[in-house]
């Protein structure tokens, strides 16, 4: 299980670090061309007919891969008021076990939206779908959206893992419960 538990770290170090970054950058350089394009607009006048298209598909392309990242950490569509109060009362197994049971889920339900983003994005392929300004093609970004879904079940379902082994090595009782503010 040791093996097991360092592949699963450098494999959610990697996609941390790689997605973390590349959606970032993309999130940064996406708001810099949306502000040049308001001053483009409305001091001169003059736009490029795709870059609303452009930012729109790229932010959401960005924030896509970025659920990844969040799922890594744990944070990802966290409402832990609850949890926090059962880990502080002591009820450590009921902790542990509802992480084995968001972790099922989420692996579950994002794998299923990931594989049947297949056909939306073979669909796109085949229709030569566009958008709004007929110069974007829809396909990479049903292409990346199936690529962050997907990956975000893989993390899922190595937390799945590792949430079953803390619970049946009884690791959980000493584990530290990690106040998150995010959501």
């Amino acid at each position: 299980m040791a093996g097991f538990l360092a592949f699963s770290a450098r494999v959610k170090n990697l996609i941390d670090t790689v997605l973390g970054w590349l959606a970032s950058v993309s999130l940064l350089v996406l708001t810099l061309f949306a502000l040049l394009e308001i001053i483009r607009r409305y001091i001169f006048g003059l736009a490029f007919e795709w870059g609303q298209d452009a930012i729109i598909v790229g932010m959401v392309s960005a924030v896509a891969f970025y659920f990844c990242v969040t799922q890594v950490r744990r944070n990802h569509l966290v409402m832990n008021a609850f949890v926090q109060l059962a880990h502080s009362r002591g009820y450590h197994k009921a902790v542990a076990f509802s992480q084995i049971f968001v972790s099922a889920g989420i692996a579950l339900f994002c794998g299923s939206i990931g594989i049947t983003e297949w056909s939306t994005l073979a669909y796109s392929w085949n229709r030569d779908l566009t958008t709004y300004s007929l110069l974007i093609p829809l396909w990479p970004f049903y292409l990346i959206l199936m690529i962050g879904f997907i990956l975000m079940a893989v993390v899922a379902l190595l937390q799945f893992v590792e949430d079953i082994d803390s619970f049946l090595s009884g690791k959980y009782l000493d584990a530290e419960f990690e106040a998150i503010t995010d959501v």
